[in-house]
């Protein structure tokens, strides 16, 4: 569903991914998905353009947040939880089976500040 209200699946999982992380760089998203890298990179300014993201330069990576200063923003980001919430762990699981640290095993995928009754 959100793929075609974004208008790609690559613009999808963005959203996804920095909705699930809190900020994402395209070449970890590119990685993660086995997208082409320039396909990402060209949808995250896209969307910076937009107002819809903010990015910084870390290191040699530039990191892509929600921008929460613009008013569009958070419908945005509401449209987004939507379907996220609506998401079967197990759809969870596939979308971000690549994790950014270690986790115990067996432990499910939650959002942070999320629990098991949300």
């Amino acid at each position: 569903m959100l793929d075609k209200i974004f208008g790609s699946e690559i613009a999808m999982k963005i959203m996804l991914q920095l909705f699930h992380y809190g900020e994402i760089y395209p070449s970890s998203v590119a990685k993660d998905y086995q997208i082409s890298l320039s396909g990402v990179q060209k949808q995250c300014q896209r969307f910076e353009e937009a107002g819809i993201l903010v990015s910084k330069l870390v290191g040699k990576s530039r990191i892509y947040i929600f921008n929460k200063k613009s008013p569009s923003v958070k419908p945005f980001i509401d449209l987004v939880k939507i379907y996220y919430d609506g998401l079967s762990l197990e759809d969870k699981e596939i979308l971000f089976a690549n994790r950014k640290r270690p986790r115990r095993p067996g432990k499910p995928i939650l959002r942070k500040g999320q629990t098991f009754e949300d």
